[in-house]
Protein backbone atom coordinates (compact mmCIF):
# COMPACT_ATOMS: atom_id res chain seq x y z
CA UNK A 1 0.00 0.00 0.00
CA UNK A 2 1.33 3.47 -0.91
CA UNK A 3 0.72 6.60 1.18
CA UNK A 4 0.40 10.12 -0.14
CA UNK A 5 3.43 11.98 1.16
CA UNK A 6 3.77 15.12 -0.94
CA UNK A 7 5.51 17.43 1.54
CA UNK A 8 4.21 20.65 0.01
CA UNK A 9 0.60 19.56 0.46
CA UNK A 10 1.33 18.34 3.98
CA UNK A 11 2.80 21.74 4.84
CA UNK A 12 -0.36 23.40 3.55
CA UNK A 13 -2.39 21.09 5.77
CA UNK A 14 -0.33 22.06 8.80
CA UNK A 15 -1.30 25.69 8.33
CA UNK A 16 -4.94 24.72 8.85
CA UNK A 17 -4.27 22.62 11.95
CA UNK A 18 -5.61 24.61 14.93
CA UNK A 19 -3.07 25.24 17.67
CA UNK A 20 -3.53 23.88 21.16
CA UNK A 21 -6.22 25.71 23.10
CA UNK A 22 -7.92 27.14 19.98
CA UNK A 23 -10.99 24.96 20.39
CA UNK A 24 -12.67 27.42 22.76
CA UNK A 25 -16.41 28.04 22.46
CA UNK A 26 -17.04 24.54 21.14
CA UNK A 27 -19.75 24.19 23.78
CA UNK A 28 -23.31 25.37 23.30
CA UNK A 29 -24.34 26.13 26.89
CA UNK A 30 -26.49 29.22 27.24
CA UNK A 31 -26.52 31.71 30.09
CA UNK A 32 -29.37 29.93 31.87
CA UNK A 33 -27.57 26.61 31.41
CA UNK A 34 -24.51 28.08 33.14
CA UNK A 35 -26.72 29.47 35.89
CA UNK A 36 -28.33 26.08 36.53
CA UNK A 37 -24.94 24.34 36.42
CA UNK A 38 -23.55 26.86 38.91
CA UNK A 39 -26.19 25.75 41.40
CA UNK A 40 -27.17 22.16 40.59
CA UNK A 41 -24.43 20.71 38.37
CA UNK A 42 -21.27 22.06 39.92
CA UNK A 43 -19.12 19.23 38.54
CA UNK A 44 -19.76 20.60 35.02
CA UNK A 45 -18.61 24.17 35.73
CA UNK A 46 -14.93 23.74 34.87
CA UNK A 47 -15.63 22.26 31.44
CA UNK A 48 -18.32 24.86 30.76
CA UNK A 49 -15.80 27.60 31.57
CA UNK A 50 -13.37 26.28 28.96
CA UNK A 51 -15.91 25.41 26.26
CA UNK A 52 -18.11 28.55 26.47
CA UNK A 53 -15.70 31.42 26.90
CA UNK A 54 -17.78 33.88 24.86
CA UNK A 55 -20.75 33.51 27.24
CA UNK A 56 -18.87 35.05 30.16
CA UNK A 57 -19.75 38.71 29.54
CA UNK A 58 -23.40 37.80 29.08
CA UNK A 59 -23.38 35.86 32.32
CA UNK A 60 -21.76 38.76 34.21
CA UNK A 61 -24.49 41.10 32.93
CA UNK A 62 -27.18 38.55 33.85
CA UNK A 63 -25.87 38.15 37.41
CA UNK A 64 -25.34 41.89 37.90
CA UNK A 65 -28.91 42.67 36.84
CA UNK A 66 -30.22 39.83 39.03
CA UNK A 67 -28.31 41.08 42.08
CA UNK A 68 -29.50 44.64 41.55
CA UNK A 69 -33.05 43.35 41.06
CA UNK A 70 -32.96 41.44 44.35
CA UNK A 71 -31.18 44.04 46.46
CA UNK A 72 -32.67 47.26 45.07
CA UNK A 73 -35.41 47.00 42.44
CA UNK A 74 -37.79 44.59 44.18
CA UNK A 75 -37.64 46.18 47.68
CA UNK A 76 -37.91 49.69 46.22
CA UNK A 77 -40.71 48.82 43.79
CA UNK A 78 -42.71 47.09 46.53
CA UNK A 79 -42.35 50.16 48.72
CA UNK A 80 -43.40 52.52 45.91
CA UNK A 81 -46.40 50.28 45.18
CA UNK A 82 -47.38 50.30 48.87
CA UNK A 83 -48.01 54.04 48.81
CA UNK A 84 -49.60 54.03 45.35
CA UNK A 85 -46.74 55.40 43.28
CA UNK A 86 -44.89 58.70 43.36
CA UNK A 87 -47.85 60.79 42.18
CA UNK A 88 -50.07 59.63 45.02
CA UNK A 89 -47.17 59.92 47.48
CA UNK A 90 -46.59 63.60 46.64
CA UNK A 91 -50.30 64.38 46.42
CA UNK A 92 -51.67 62.58 49.50
CA UNK A 93 -49.03 60.91 51.69
CA UNK A 94 -46.36 63.47 52.43
CA UNK A 95 -47.15 66.71 54.28
CA UNK A 96 -48.21 69.80 52.40
CA UNK A 97 -44.96 71.69 52.02
CA UNK A 98 -43.29 74.57 50.22
CA UNK A 99 -39.83 76.10 49.97
CA UNK A 100 -39.59 79.89 50.17
CA UNK A 101 -36.40 81.91 50.60
CA UNK A 102 -34.41 78.74 51.30
CA UNK A 103 -36.73 77.65 54.13
CA UNK A 104 -38.81 74.46 54.06
CA UNK A 105 -42.23 74.58 55.70
CA UNK A 106 -44.51 71.55 56.20
CA UNK A 107 -47.86 71.24 57.96
CA UNK A 108 -46.83 68.11 59.93
CA UNK A 109 -44.01 65.74 60.76
CA UNK A 110 -43.39 62.81 58.41
CA UNK A 111 -41.49 59.51 58.46
CA UNK A 112 -41.11 56.96 55.68
CA UNK A 113 -38.94 53.84 55.45
CA UNK A 114 -37.30 52.92 52.16
CA UNK A 115 -35.18 49.85 51.44
CA UNK A 116 -31.89 51.55 52.36
CA UNK A 117 -32.86 54.57 54.46
CA UNK A 118 -35.57 56.29 56.49
CA UNK A 119 -36.81 59.73 55.42
CA UNK A 120 -37.64 62.17 58.22
CA UNK A 121 -39.29 65.59 57.85
CA UNK A 122 -39.68 67.92 60.81
CA UNK A 123 -39.65 71.63 60.02
CA UNK A 124 -40.20 72.62 63.63
CA UNK A 125 -36.41 72.38 63.95
CA UNK A 126 -33.82 74.10 61.80
CA UNK A 127 -31.78 70.91 61.40
CA UNK A 128 -31.53 67.46 62.94
CA UNK A 129 -28.94 66.79 65.64
CA UNK A 130 -27.52 63.57 67.06
CA UNK A 131 -29.98 63.64 69.95
CA UNK A 132 -32.88 63.39 67.49
CA UNK A 133 -31.96 59.82 66.50
CA UNK A 134 -32.76 56.90 68.76
CA UNK A 135 -32.57 53.73 66.66
CA UNK A 136 -29.78 52.33 64.50
CA UNK A 137 -30.24 53.13 60.84
CA UNK A 138 -29.50 55.37 57.86
CA UNK A 139 -31.58 58.55 57.76
CA UNK A 140 -32.27 61.37 55.31
CA UNK A 141 -33.47 64.11 57.62
CA UNK A 142 -35.12 67.35 56.47
CA UNK A 143 -35.25 70.31 58.85
CA UNK A 144 -36.52 73.74 57.90
CA UNK A 145 -33.09 74.95 56.75
CA UNK A 146 -30.97 71.84 56.36
CA UNK A 147 -31.06 68.32 54.94
CA UNK A 148 -28.53 65.68 55.97
CA UNK A 149 -27.88 62.00 55.52
CA UNK A 150 -26.88 60.28 58.74
CA UNK A 151 -25.57 56.84 59.61
CA UNK A 152 -26.52 56.22 63.25
CA UNK A 153 -25.46 53.10 65.16
CA UNK A 154 -26.48 52.53 68.75
CA UNK A 155 -25.39 49.59 70.89
CA UNK A 156 -25.57 48.86 74.61
CA UNK A 157 -22.06 50.18 75.13
CA UNK A 158 -21.55 52.87 72.49
CA UNK A 159 -23.11 55.22 69.96
CA UNK A 160 -21.78 56.09 66.50
CA UNK A 161 -23.02 59.18 64.63
CA UNK A 162 -21.72 59.97 61.17
CA UNK A 163 -23.07 62.66 58.83
CA UNK A 164 -22.58 61.45 55.26
CA UNK A 165 -23.61 64.85 53.92
CA UNK A 166 -25.23 68.04 55.20
CA UNK A 167 -26.53 70.82 52.92
CA UNK A 168 -28.70 73.92 53.25
CA UNK A 169 -32.22 73.35 51.94
CA UNK A 170 -31.70 76.00 49.25
CA UNK A 171 -28.90 73.90 47.72
CA UNK A 172 -31.14 70.85 47.41
CA UNK A 173 -34.67 72.13 46.78
CA UNK A 174 -35.21 75.29 44.69
CA UNK A 175 -37.49 78.06 45.93
CA UNK A 176 -41.12 77.62 44.93
CA UNK A 177 -41.12 73.81 44.94
CA UNK A 178 -44.24 72.30 46.50
CA UNK A 179 -46.35 69.11 46.30
CA UNK A 180 -47.84 69.90 42.90
CA UNK A 181 -44.44 70.39 41.29
CA UNK A 182 -43.14 67.11 42.73
CA UNK A 183 -46.25 65.34 41.44
CA UNK A 184 -45.50 66.57 37.92
CA UNK A 185 -41.91 65.29 38.32
CA UNK A 186 -43.03 61.70 39.05
CA UNK A 187 -41.70 60.38 35.69
CA UNK A 188 -38.28 61.82 36.56
CA UNK A 189 -38.25 59.91 39.85
CA UNK A 190 -39.12 56.66 38.07
CA UNK A 191 -36.31 57.28 35.58
CA UNK A 192 -33.98 57.94 38.51
CA UNK A 193 -34.90 54.56 39.99
CA UNK A 194 -33.95 52.87 36.72
CA UNK A 195 -30.66 54.78 36.65
CA UNK A 196 -29.84 53.76 40.23
CA UNK A 197 -30.76 50.16 39.37
CA UNK A 198 -28.26 50.14 36.50
CA UNK A 199 -25.56 51.80 38.60
CA UNK A 200 -26.06 49.13 41.27
CA UNK A 201 -25.68 46.48 38.56
CA UNK A 202 -22.40 48.00 37.34
CA UNK A 203 -21.03 48.16 40.88
CA UNK A 204 -22.01 44.52 41.48
CA UNK A 205 -20.35 43.34 38.27
CA UNK A 206 -17.07 45.10 39.08
CA UNK A 207 -17.12 43.76 42.62
CA UNK A 208 -17.67 40.13 41.67
CA UNK A 209 -15.26 40.19 38.71
CA UNK A 210 -12.60 41.44 41.14
CA UNK A 211 -13.49 38.66 43.57
CA UNK A 212 -13.30 36.12 40.72
CA UNK A 213 -9.82 37.39 39.90
CA UNK A 214 -8.75 36.91 43.52
CA UNK A 215 -10.20 33.39 43.64
CA UNK A 216 -8.50 32.58 40.32
CA UNK A 217 -5.13 33.61 41.73
CA UNK A 218 -5.78 31.59 44.87
CA UNK A 219 -6.74 28.45 42.94
CA UNK A 220 -4.39 28.77 39.96
CA UNK A 221 -1.98 26.12 41.22
CA UNK A 222 -4.91 23.67 41.06
CA UNK A 223 -6.65 24.76 37.84
CA UNK A 224 -3.32 24.91 35.97
CA UNK A 225 -2.78 21.12 36.29
CA UNK A 226 -6.32 20.12 35.34
CA UNK A 227 -6.97 17.94 32.29
CA UNK A 228 -8.97 20.77 30.66
CA UNK A 229 -6.03 22.94 29.53
CA UNK A 230 -7.45 25.92 31.48
CA UNK A 231 -5.85 29.28 30.81
CA UNK A 232 -5.85 31.95 33.51
CA UNK A 233 -8.72 33.63 31.66
CA UNK A 234 -10.68 30.37 31.87
CA UNK A 235 -9.88 30.23 35.59
CA UNK A 236 -11.33 33.72 36.13
CA UNK A 237 -14.52 32.71 34.28
CA UNK A 238 -14.67 29.49 36.27
CA UNK A 239 -14.28 31.28 39.61
CA UNK A 240 -16.96 33.82 38.70
CA UNK A 241 -19.42 30.99 38.00
CA UNK A 242 -18.43 29.34 41.28
CA UNK A 243 -19.50 32.48 43.15
CA UNK A 244 -23.12 32.12 42.02
CA UNK A 245 -24.48 30.35 45.10
CA UNK A 246 -22.65 32.71 47.46
CA UNK A 247 -23.83 35.79 45.51
CA UNK A 248 -27.46 34.68 45.73
CA UNK A 249 -27.25 33.94 49.47
CA UNK A 250 -25.46 37.20 50.34
CA UNK A 251 -27.88 39.26 48.22
CA UNK A 252 -30.95 37.51 49.64
CA UNK A 253 -29.71 38.17 53.16
CA UNK A 254 -29.28 41.85 52.29
CA UNK A 255 -32.72 42.08 50.66
CA UNK A 256 -34.53 40.73 53.73
CA UNK A 257 -32.78 43.09 56.10
CA UNK A 258 -29.54 41.30 56.99
CA UNK A 259 -30.88 38.60 59.32
CA UNK A 260 -27.26 37.46 59.40
CA UNK A 261 -24.75 40.31 59.92
CA UNK A 262 -23.25 41.45 56.61
CA UNK A 263 -19.61 40.80 57.48
CA UNK A 264 -20.34 37.31 58.79
CA UNK A 265 -22.44 36.55 55.70
CA UNK A 266 -19.60 37.69 53.44
CA UNK A 267 -17.23 35.27 55.20
CA UNK A 268 -19.77 32.48 54.72
CA UNK A 269 -19.95 33.40 51.02
CA UNK A 270 -16.17 33.16 50.64
CA UNK A 271 -16.12 29.73 52.31
CA UNK A 272 -18.96 28.50 50.08
CA UNK A 273 -17.16 29.73 46.96
CA UNK A 274 -13.91 27.98 47.90
CA UNK A 275 -15.81 24.73 48.53
CA UNK A 276 -17.57 25.02 45.15
CA UNK A 277 -14.27 25.70 43.36
CA UNK A 278 -12.64 22.62 44.88
CA UNK A 279 -15.66 20.42 44.22
CA UNK A 280 -16.00 21.62 40.62
CA UNK A 281 -12.34 21.15 39.67
CA UNK A 282 -11.80 17.83 41.45
CA UNK A 283 -13.21 15.56 38.65
CA UNK A 284 -10.75 17.12 36.20
CA UNK A 285 -7.55 16.74 38.19
CA UNK A 286 -5.03 14.11 37.02
CA UNK A 287 -4.04 11.23 39.26
CA UNK A 288 -0.51 11.19 40.65
CA UNK A 289 0.97 9.13 37.79
CA UNK A 290 -0.45 11.47 35.15
CA UNK A 291 0.87 14.47 37.07
CA UNK A 292 4.39 12.98 37.36
CA UNK A 293 4.39 12.19 33.63
CA UNK A 294 4.47 15.94 33.00
CA UNK A 295 7.90 15.95 34.63
CA UNK A 296 9.25 13.09 32.55
CA UNK A 297 7.52 10.10 34.13
CA UNK A 298 7.40 8.54 37.56
CA UNK A 299 10.63 6.53 36.90
CA UNK A 300 12.66 9.60 37.85
CA UNK A 301 11.24 9.39 41.36
CA UNK A 302 12.06 5.68 41.86
CA UNK A 303 15.31 6.63 43.63
CA UNK A 304 13.20 7.95 46.55
CA UNK A 305 11.38 4.66 47.00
Amino acid sequence: MEFYTDQNDLNKLDRFTPPKGSNKDKGNAGILDIFVASILKIQNLAKISVDNSSKFIGYVIFMALLVSLMSFAVPTASRIYSFGGFSKLFRESIPTFKVSDGVLTADKKFEMSLSNADILIDTSKSEFQQRDFEETGVYIAFGSRNVKMVNFIKTDSSTSYNELYSYPIKMVIPNGVDNSILEKMAPFFYASMVFVYLIQAVISSVKYIFMALMFALFSRSTTAISKLDMTFKDSVHFCFYCQTIAILLVTANLAIGEIIPGLFMSIIGIVITVVVIMKAIKPHLPDIDEYLDKFGGSDKFDMFK
